[in-house]
């Protein structure tokens, strides 16, 4: 039986950087304590992606309830907020049914909004956001930018008057709250997760061991398919016209590839590694500073690791 803080419901988050070993970490611990596995990538939440953002497996699926993986089409705009209102309703589900949420991620912006909160912003209608698109297509950015600007200045306060993605979201602001998106900000009008006792894993092994892991799991990636992914997407990209909205890494390498044909796929594979090691390395920055754990493991989660890492998170997890 979990120790719990009184009215708190227990809710264990795994953190840690790219191939540490996170998931079979989180399937271990809900086989344990009648957990479901909750989704904390970004990339993960995508259909066409298995592969490349390394999800779960079929059988993974099968032995444990897994939330927020694969659900979401490539093509399809997905936010923080969006993220966090999903994990709520998960929560609420999980308490209902007496489940230990394990919640599993390595990406800064959900973990950091679930433990510290979300920043609330007035709801834009549909409509006003086609407006907003139509008005921007038509006037171009620098002058959606100086008229902006006129109606408030703080509107367009540290916003490049060529970024079109802050610049309509400022404009939707101003047009429901007739606020600027600066002003509404600093009113920290912050929406926390009450009543959850977050206990904190995070798995911290050496970066050389972390880059080592990211050539393995590489390599196992191009023969479970990485490849043959890529190409179903890029059919799909042409066929939608939706182009450079895929992020994981992996995916551009493999698609230069077939497209250029100037590098055989050992030269593109050690781009993608190289990018996946830049990557942890920021994770590792991150975590150094973003994440207070309450147990941190100075080993990457795998068969020899298991028998003790488990024996220690249980110990803390009963006195926690």
């Amino acid at each position: 039986m979990l120790k719990k803080k009184e009215n708190n419901f227990k809710v264990i988050i795994i953190a840690g950087p790219t191939a540490s070993g996170k998931s079979s970490l989180a399937i271990d611990l809900a086989k344990k304590y009648n957990g479901i596995i909750i989704n904390a990538d970004s990339q993960q939440i995508y259909k066409e992606l298995p592969i490349l953002s390394s999800q779960p497996n079929k059988m993974d699926y099968k032995i444990i309830s897994h939330k927020l993986f694969s659900f979401l089409n490539f093509y399809q705009g997905f936010s923080v907020e969006q993220w966090f209102n999903l994990v709520k309703r998960e929560l609420i589900k999980a308490k209902k049914k007496k489940s230990l949420p394990i919640i599993v991620g390595g990406t800064g912006m959900y973990l950091n909004t679930l433990i510290n909160g979300i920043k609330k912003f007035p709801k834009i209608p549909t409509s006003l956001k086609k407006k907003g698109r139509e008005k921007m297509k038509k006037i171009g950015p620098k002058k959606f930018y100086e008229e902006l600007k006129k109606k408030n200045k703080l509107c367009v306060y540290k916003i490049n008057p060529n970024d079109k993605i802050r610049l309509l979201r400022s404009w939707e602001i101003f047009n429901v709250s007739k606020k600027s998106i600066f002003e509404i900000d600093k009113e920290r009008n912050i929406e926390k997760l009450k009543s959850y006792d977050f206990f904190k894993i995070l798995i911290f092994p050496s970066k050389e061991k972390i880059y080592s892991n990211c050539s393995i799991r590489w390599k196992n990636m191009i023969k479970s398919g990485a490849i043959k992914e890529t190409q179903l997407l890029m059919k799909k990209e042409v066929k939608l016209k939706k182009k450079n909205l895929i992020k994981t890494i992996g995916f551009q390498q493999i698609k230069n590839f077939l497209i250029k044909k100037n590098n055989d796929i050992e030269k593109s594979s050690e781009l993608a590694i190289q990018a996946t090691r830049n990557y942890a390395k920021r994770q590792f920055t991150w975590f150094r500073h973003q994440f207070k754990a309450n147990v941190t493991l100075k080993k990457n989660y795998d068969k020899k690791t298991k028998k003790y890492i488990l024996k220690e998170i249980n110990d803390k997890l009963l006195t926690n």
